[in-house]
C-alpha cells in the first residue's frame, strides 16, 4: 500500500478525475448555484519555488484530513470563485465551507485514505499557509482546471500531505490583542473621557459590538477541549419497526420488509441513539452521505428563582431534636 504522499499520485489522479461531477455539484450548493466544470490539469511534485504568483495571495483553503494529515485545496480569490462573504462567514456560511471541504475530500480521496476531518477558511496568503502546514516528504500536486459559466478557465491546486493542518489554519487568524487587554484599554479610555477616576457605563451595544473578538473553540479550557475529542456513534436511520421472531427467521435474500414510512421521506440523524435532526441521502463519489436539513435545538432547562423577603437570609436557630422515645434513666437505674 502506498503512503499518503506522492507515491499515491496514481490513485489520487484516478479518484480526482472520477470525482469532478460531484465536486462541481458541491461547489454549486455551497455558493448559491454557481455553475462550474472541473477537469484534470498537470500532475507532479509540489515545489514552492515554482508556485505561480496567484497562490501568493488571499484565497480559500480547504483541508480534508486523514489521520491527522491533510490535503490542501487552494482556490485563489483572483479566480473570482470565492465570494466576499467567505472572508468573515457567519455560522451558516462556515457550515457551507466546511461541507464543501468534506464533499471535495470525499470526491478526491482514494478509498485507502478516506478523510475523517474537514476544515475551511480564507487565508491571507495561500503559499504561506501551505508552508506553515509543513508539506511532508515528496508532496504531490494536482492542478484542477475550473471552467466558469463565462467560459473563462482558472486553476486551483490540490496539494498533499500537510503534516500540521492546524498551523495552516492559524495563518488566517489576525494578530489581535487578547480580550482582557481590549477590555482594559476600553475601560481606560472611558475613564479618561469621564474626566475622573470612574468611567461612563457601557451600553449593551458597545459591550457586544462586532469589533470585540468572538470566542472560538480554541479559547475553551483544556478540560473542555478533551471532551470534544470523544467519539460517539452517528447513524442515519430510514425507518424502524418490530416484527415477530418467526418472521425474522424466515427472512432470506429477496425478502421485502415493509415499514410505515414513505420511501422518499427524510432520514433521521441519530447521535448516540438520540435523534437530533433529519436530512436526505446523497451520493458522494462511490459512497453515500446525509445532507442535513434540520437540527433540533437542545431542550432549555429553567429553574425557578425563589424570592425571599428582607430578613429571611439569616440562618434560623434550631433546637436539638430528640431522636426516639426511649426513657432517660439514671446510672443507678432509677
Amino acid at each position: 500500500m502506498s503512503g499518503f504522499d506522492f507515491s499515491a499520485v496514481g490513485s489520487f489522479q484516478t479518484t480526482v478525475a472520477n470525482g469532478f461531477v460531484e465536486a462541481a455539484d458541491a461547489f454549486s450548493r455551497a455558493f448559491d448555484g454557481v455553475k462550474i466544470s472541473v477537469t484534470l490539469g498537470p500532475v507532479g511534485v509540489y515545489d514552492p519555488a515554482t508556485l505561480p504568483d496567484a497562490y501568493k495571495s488571499p484565497g480559500l483553503l480547504l483541508l480534508p484530513c486523514f489521520e491527522g494529515k491533510a490535503a490542501a485545496i487552494l482556490i485563489p480569490k483572483s479566480t473570482g470563485l470565492v465570494p466576499a462573504w467567505c472572508d468573515a462567514p457567519d455560522a451558516t456560511g462556515q457550515s457551507k465551507l466546511t461541507t464543501l471541504a468534506q464533499e471535495w475530500g470525499m470526491s478526491f480521496f482514494p478509498d485507502e485514505f478516506f478523510p475523517d476531518d474537514f476544515h475551511a477558511c480564507v487565508v491571507p496568503n495561500l503559499a504561506d499557509a501551505v508552508i506553515a502546514g509543513k508539506p511532508g516528504n515528496q508532496p504531490g500536486l494536482i492542478t484542477l482546471e475550473i471552467k466558469k459559466e463565462s467560459g473563462e478557465t482558472v486553476n486551483a491546486l490540490f496539494v498533499w500531505p500537510l503534516e500540521t493542518p492546524q498551523t495552516a489554519l492559524d495563518t488566517a487568524k489576525p494578530s489581535v490583542p487578547t480580550a482582557s487587554s481590549e477590555l482594559e484599554a476600553a475601560l481606560g479610555q472611558r475613564g479618561h473621557q469621564s474626566g475622573h477616576d470612574g468611567f461612563v457605563p457601557f451600553s449593551a451595544q458597545e459591550l457586544y459590538s462586532s469589533d470585540v473578538r468572538q470566542m472560538t473553540l480554541d479559547d475553551l479550557p483544556g478540560f473542555s477541549k478533551s471532551l470534544l475529542k470523544v467519539k460517539i456513534p452517528v447513524a442515519a436511520v430510514l425507518a424502524r419497526g418490530k416484527r415477530p421472531i418467526k418472521m425474522i427467521l424466515e427472512l432470506g435474500i429477496g425478502s421485502v420488509v415493509q415499514f410505515d414510512k414513505p420511501f422518499d421521506a427524510f432520514l433521521d440523524l441519530q447521535v448516540g441513539q438520540m435523534t437530533i435532526g433529519n436530512g436526505e441521502a446523497v451520493k458522494v463519489g462511490d459512497k453515500f452521505g446525509l445532507r442535513v436539513h434540520t437540527i433540533q435545538l437542545p431542550k432549555e432547562r429553567f429553574r425557578p428563582v425563589e424570592v425571599r423577603k428582607e430578613g429571611e437570609y439569616q440562618r434560623k436557630k434550631r433546637s436539638c431534636a430528640i431522636i426516639g422515645k426511649a426513657p432517660i434513666r439514671s446510672v443507678d437505674g432509677k
